[in-house]
């Protein structure tokens, strides 16, 4: 594979979709960041899973696969106008701030996708937290829950 020729492609697409002035375009460029950003979440949590003890180098890259998903979600975000597909973000930036240990700030955010979203958000982030999960997850799901209980929901 041409890697610098894929980056180039990656780059021309970002550009002619984030600067669109076709609102559905944006929609979809904005899913697609969505979309990749999960896919490095689920990619930092294959490489957590592969090993019991992680040593240093692991749990460097852990972060660093959580923090470009963060970044993705949070670039998703900014240009995403549908409401559904915002919550889809809103609940993977979430998720990707409590797996990177910023638990009042991922209490925040699932506070506001559940005040949005309801039992369906609630759904989705057990959901989320079951799929390949890691050591990290129990402690994910007990703010999940958490929260989900201060809000009165049961």
């Amino acid at each position: 594979m041409d890697l610098d020729g894929a980056l180039a492609d990656f780059v021309a697409v970002e550009a002619a979709l984030r600067f669109s002035h076709d609102p559905a375009a944006r929609v979809q460029w904005a899913r697609s960041l969505n979309g990749l950003g999960f896919i490095d979440l689920m990619d930092a949590k294959t490489a957590r899973a592969a090993v019991s003890d992680p040593d240093e180098e692991t749990e460097r890259a852990v972060r660093w696969g959580l923090k470009q998903a963060l970044a993705r979600f949070d670039q998703s975000l900014a240009i995403q106008a549908e409401p559904a597909y915002r919550a889809y973000a809103a609940g993977n930036r979430a998720y990707a701030l409590a797996l990177l240990g910023r638990t009042n700030d991922a209490r925040e955010a699932f506070r506001r996708l559940f005040a949005e979203g309801g039992r369906d958000a609630y759904d989705g982030q057990v959901r989320d937290t079951e799929r390949l999960s890691v050591p990290e997850d129990r402690a994910v799901r007990r703010l999940i829950d958490d929260v989900w209980h201060e809000m009165g929901e049961a």
